[in-house]
């Protein structure tokens, strides 16, 4: 099945691998009411099965499980939101280059070239990634993806989401299924912010990624292409935290701290922040939005991180701290604390 057999008015039948996550839950809900029959592959541990959506429970490791359940399906397209590396592809394009039209691999924005040479990123911004191992693996399994689509006569097209939010993920610039921040600004505790707090974000609520992603469904303009898909509501870190703060009720205690001095000290951090967010970025959405014009910021941050606060205060099992990560703030703030009275011990004794 080739992917210059697709037709839009025919796009009627998609799998999702996954279904049930921050991006592909919201991507699921746009896609039934946009009349599409979906179809879920997932392990079926994560959420219970979306109504109207069809659930194979197959774990995507397995492959020859996964083949045997797939056995005889079509599919118009075919959204993977698992593969996070050039081996996952390359099992996804075994799985899948027989049996779809149009292959969506859901990349990173991240993949560009970080820091970037200019803040407004396109689609035809370098691709290269120093300092985050996850948007190197992206990047490699964009390049074989391309590579090998020719070759199987698959129709593919390459989304590139910036940061993404949902009603169960806050966004940090540390992580965002990590409660562990807003844990201490509930506490009225102090939390580091990176740098001086005034570099600009970008953030996109999963609502509107999907608008964006569905849109690109049983698109002919949209196969061999690839597609920044990001808001243009660019806020300041210290604008961010202000906003999170506010929508949970308290009021944020802000240290701003040098990222490159948290990078050191906690480089599980730093890779995030010298591969990501340290950066002000902007995202030129142009080419997505000459295909899918209805595409655009339909929820303002403020409004949607307060329906986050108020899903996640809704249960307490909701808010999942990182282990780990309450220690690495009390150590990031304690030395810089040190390191600035330690600098100035002298000066003001003088």
């Amino acid at each position: 099945m080739r992917g210059d057999e697709l037709d839009v008015e025919d796009c009627v039948k998609v799998l999702f691998v996954g279904g049930t996550g921050n991006l592909s839950s919201a991507c699921s809900r746009e896609a039934l009411t946009r009349g599409v029959e979906l179809v879920h592959l997932n392990r079926g541990t994560k959420a219970p099965p979306m109504e109207g959506v069809e659930t194979i429970v197959g774990d995507i490791a397995n492959e020859a499980a996964v083949a045997s359940a797939l056995r005889g399906r079509r599919f118009d397209a075919v959204v993977d939101f698992i593969a996070m590396n050039e081996e996952d592809l390359g099992r996804s394009l075994r799985l899948f280059a027989g049996c779809a039209k149009q292959y969506v691999f859901i990349s990173t924005a991240s993949v560009h070239r970080e820091p970037p040479i200019k803040s407004l990123v396109k689609e035809t911004t370098r691709p290269g990634n120093p300092h985050w191992p996850y948007a190197q693996a992206k990047v490699e399994a964009e390049r074989a993806l391309r590579e090998a689509a020719p070759r199987l006569g698959l129709g593919f097209t390459i989304a590139r989401p910036g940061h993404t939010y949902g009603p169960s993920w806050v966004p940090t610039p540390f992580g965002s299924s990590d409660f562990t921040l807003v844990e201490r600004m509930l506490a009225l505790k102090e939390v580091p912010v990176p740098g001086d707090g005034q570099a600009v974000w970008t953030l996109t609520n999963a609502r509107d990624f999907a608008v964006g992603l569905v849109g690109l469904l049983g698109r002919p303009e949209a196969l061999g292409e690839d597609f920044l898909v990001a808001g243009d509501e660019a806020l300041t870190w210290d604008e961010i935290y202000e906003a999170i703060a506010a929508a949970f009720g308290v009021e944020a205690r802000l240290v701003h701290v040098p990222t490159d001095f948290i990078a050191r000290l906690w480089p599980p951090f730093g890779e995030k922040l010298l591969g990501d967010k340290a950066w002000s970025t902007r995202y030129d959405c142009s080419k997505l939005h000459a295909l899918v014009p209805e595409f655009r910021v339909r929820t303002p941050f403020a409004e949607g991180i307060r329906e986050s606060a108020a899903w996640l205060m809704g249960d307490s099992g909701r808010r999942p701290c990182v282990p780990g990560s309450e220690e690495a703030f009390e150590l990031i703030l304690s030395r810089w604390k040190a390191a600035m009275d330690s600098a100035f011990a002298g000066h003001e004794e003088g």
